[in-house]
């Protein structure tokens, strides 16, 4: 019984895998083995695979203290197949559905199968209708389907004692990275965070006589009542039913009003820059003073006369017309033009902000979001610049 019953098993396996060509058969196995366990939470793998997928993707760009393709990760699955995915949530979907689709495939070979093999089948076919459920309704969820890109790091740090996650810097779980919104090191173990059963984030949260709190410093707090800023606690100002902070607003006959200095102003129609408030225009904001609104237009005062910044230039208060590259009128001061590109300038070279970095005038290659390094000396990887 058991030798037939492990056949059926074998067969629904062979069948699964090979429906799923986008990434590698020991991958698909991987998922379907992982299933099979008790513990196994099809709504958890499935929130958490995107952003294991990028952080692997991630991991793999280092130069070096990568972990080997072998090494399990906090997922359950090797860092190996992690790799194998696509980082987009919405390519990891079909993928799913797939190894889903193939073991419920199976069951079609199953028919001549004993009743105890038919049952575990059938029990799997569930499994695998639930699991395609589960995907279908997290994939329509704002946290499946804009998982954001982790930031890098921009300090240089020594990964066989650190690890970066996010834009922050933290100690290896011996030896090992994890991710700190999720899990606890403890000893060369990383927990997940769990309170009472109920998952919270270690950077923002505690978690006290079993009832998570949120942390302000070294301090807990409670967010409905107070605020916090700079790692310091505020109690909070009441509104008409509207909860703000007294410090950066004010309450005046029960309409809440933003600060701008010793100047008051409503944050849906103005916004405060530098202690001075610009009114709304279109899509941009201008100075009541200096500027006027037109069909949705900022005009910019030049003597008596207001005129468009973006197309025109102001000298000695008579408004002069910016050349044109193509169809765009460009600043020549700021800007340059190349094969009717308008394109940004440093100095009185034109460069590309995507690929590099101006700084004195001087025109560097981009390392990362904000490291810039010279080619002929140096190289960059993984956002750290190296001496060649």
């Amino acid at each position: 019984m058991r030798t037939q019953l492990s056949k059926v098993l074998i067969i629904a396996l062979a069948i699964s895998t090979a429906s799923v060509a986008d990434i590698p058969k020991y991958c698909v196995e991987e998922v379907i083995a992982l299933s099979k366990g008790n513990s196994f939470d099809v709504q958890k793998f499935i929130t958490d695979l995107p952003l294991a997928v990028g952080k692997a993707k991630l991991q793999a760009k280092a130069p070096f203290g990568k972990p080997k393709d072998s090494d399990k990760t906090d997922i359950g699955i090797t860092f190996g197949c992690l790799k194998a995915f696509p980082e987009s949530p919405a390519e990891i979907q079909p993928l799913l559905k797939n190894i889903g689709l193939g073991v419920a495939k199976s069951i079609v070979a199953t028919n001549n199968a004993d009743a105890d093999a038919a049952n575990v089948i059938a029990n799997k076919s569930i499994a695998v209708n639930k699991f395609q459920q589960t995907y279908a309704a997290s994939a329509n969820n704002a946290n499946i389907r804009s998982a954001p890109a982790l930031k890098e790091c921009d300090a240089v740090f020594n990964p066989n004692k650190k690890f970066c996650y996010d834009g922050g810097i933290y100690d290896l779980c011996d030896g090992m990275s994890y991710n700190p919104t999720t899990h606890i090191c403890s000893g060369d173990i990383a927990n997940r965070a769990l309170c009472n059963g109920v998952q919270y984030n270690p950077l923002k949260q505690k978690c006290e006589n079993n009832t998570i709190l949120a942390v302000c410093g070294a301090i807990t707090y409670n967010p409905s009542t107070h605020g916090c800023k700079d790692n310091a606690v505020f109690a909070l100002s009441k509104c008409g039913t509207i909860t703000y902070d007294p410090k950066t607003f004010s309450c005046q006959d029960n309409i809440l009003f933003a600060k701008c200095g010793e100047v008051l102003y409503d944050p849906k129609t103005h916004i405060c820059k530098k202690n001075m408030v610009l009114a709304r225009c279109g899509e941009d904001f201008y100075d009541l003073i200096t500027q006027v609104c037109k069909d949705k237009v900022v005009l910019t005062r030049c003597g008596e006369i207001f005129y468009d910044q973006k197309t025109h230039d102001c000298k000695d208060n008579v408004v002069v017309a910016f050349p044109k590259c193509g169809e765009t009128p460009y600043n020549p001061a700021t800007q340059g033009c190349k094969d009717n590109t308008v394109l940004a300038k440093c100095g009185t070279t034109i460069y590309y902000p995507a690929q590099q970095i101006c700084k004195d005038n001087v025109v560097f290659s981009r390392c990362g979001a904000t490291e810039f390094y010279n080619p002929q000396t140096q190289t960059c990887s993984y956002g750290t610049v190296f001496a060649k």
